[in-house]
């Protein structure tokens, strides 16, 4: 006898939405097969229902314990991370859900010792990743251009990428140490990853990168509170005077003297190039498409982003207030923009509704003079048959005769007409 009780609830497909403890409660009382055949969808889909409500499922063989007699535990239901889908229904493609504003939690001081994580564990951001870059291919100045998109937001050389993926994972791990998810961006919202310039000093004028730099499907992102604070780590560039050797251009300043004097000047050349640095920038900046918000840490010789870690969290967690504000800010711009525009439209169909009846009434009135016209003709032809048929006795023998038939076939030809029919099929300005 099982120490719990499966409840069996009849097939019938519910019509209304499921919140997650709902889903919770109903995914550990019987099989999920069952569950998914209740809402008329496959098992795997109301499987990745669940994982988008981060409600846990059932273990492989709950059920079979349970029905010998033995014990499953059950874990509690989590709390609702940013992200997870709070309610769920029938036939929902569990696309974009509307959320409230993002809110910071109060500021607090945090205590360094709480920041200390272990430097063998790993992210699970960007577990996999360094295989995963390291079998991309090698666009223009060494940078890497993986085959997969959704990967942690880096963007370095094939030199920079462990110190890259050391860096950050220390970073996220320490962002989660003082409480803060680290994870791809959810799809509860719209989550944008501005673009990357990589140059140390960035040009005057933009220039047209190609091939284009690698970036991701979806933007990394800590949330503090429910504030999504977007996170890129790249390789900067400077621009150094290049001369083209075997194929290649290398820095002058790379290339040996005595090597640099044997080139022939007439078939060796220079120009400006952009050659990778060797030194990261951490940008954090906000992924809400209505607020602009950016903040940059960058490497120099003397300064490396691993000695700046403690303080890189503080600054990124005290931005939280900031983004919030400007997000706000951003909505409440967006909300007056929409009513402004619904404000233009109400008066441009005013408009053209006012000029539809203007329209109407002289068409009414043009179809109404013809109505007119129409029935002044009427009149003339029907005098004219009168005063023909008064005639008519008057003639005699076949002239009478031959008067009636033509006065017939003029009839016929003229068919019947009646003013208040006329009258009748015209339309007023309203019907209109």
């Amino acid at each position: 006898m099982s120490s719990v009780e499966v409840f069996e609830q009849p097939d019938s497909s519910p019509s209304g939405p499921i919140t997650r403890e709902e889903l919770y409660a109903e995914v550990w009382q019987r099989p999920m097969t069952k569950i998914a055949k209740r809402y008329g969808v496959s098992s795997s889909f109301m499987a990745r229902v669940c994982t988008r409500m981060n409600v846990p499922r059932p273990p492989r063989g709950h059920w079979a314990k349970l029905e010998s007699g033995k014990s499953s535990p059950q874990p509690s239901l989590p709390e609702a991370c940013p992200g997870d889908l709070q309610v769920w229904s029938r036939g929902d493609v569990m696309g974009p859900i509307s959320q409230p504003l993002p809110k910071a939690p109060s500021p607090c001081v945090i205590n360094p010792d709480q920041l200390r994580v272990s430097r063998s564990k790993r992210h699970p951001v960007v577990v996999g990743a360094y295989e995963i870059f390291e079998q991309g291919r090698v666009i223009d100045q060494g940078f890497l251009k993986p085959g997969k998109q959704r990967l942690v937001d880096i963007v370095v050389t094939k030199q920079q990428l462990e110190p890259a993926l050391k860096f950050a994972n220390q970073l996220f791990l320490k962002l989660e140490a003082a409480g803060h998810r680290v994870m791809f961006a959810p799809s509860d919202r719209v989550y944008s990853r501005t673009p990357v310039d990589e140059h140390e000093q960035p040009p005057k004028k933009p220039r047209n990168r190609y091939p284009a730099l690698w970036s991701p499907s979806k933007p990394t992102v800590v949330f503090v509170g429910t504030v999504a604070i977007g996170l890129t780590l790249y390789e900067m560039t400077e621009e150094l005077e290049a001369r083209y050797i075997d194929g290649t251009y290398m820095p002058v300043s790379k290339i040996p003297a005595q090597q640099l004097r044997r080139l022939h000047p007439t078939f060796n050349w220079t120009t400006r190039m952009d050659f990778a640095t060797g030194h990261l920038c951490l940008r954090a900046f906000c992924p809400y498409p209505n607020a602009d918000w950016t903040s940059s840490w960058k490497e120099s010789r003397g300064i490396r982003l691993h000695s700046q870690l403690d303080e890189i969290v503080q600054k990124i967690i005290g931005a939280a207030p900031v983004i919030a504000g400007l997000v706000e800010e951003g909505e409440e711009r967006v909300r007056i923009q929409r009513q402004e525009w619904q404000e233009q439209m109400r008066r441009l169909e005013e408009r053209e509704k006012l000029r539809r009846q203007a329209e109407a009434r002289q068409q009414a009135r043009a179809d109404l003079l013809n109505v007119i016209h129409q029935w002044d003709e009427i009149r003339r032809i029907q005098a004219f048959f009168r005063d023909a048929e008064a005639s008519v006795p008057g003639l005699v023998g076949e002239a009478q005769s031959l008067a009636m038939d033509k006065l017939t076939q003029a009839r016929e030809l003229i068919g019947e007409m009646d003013a208040v029919k006329a009258l009748l099929d015209w339309k007023g300005p309203l019907e209109r």
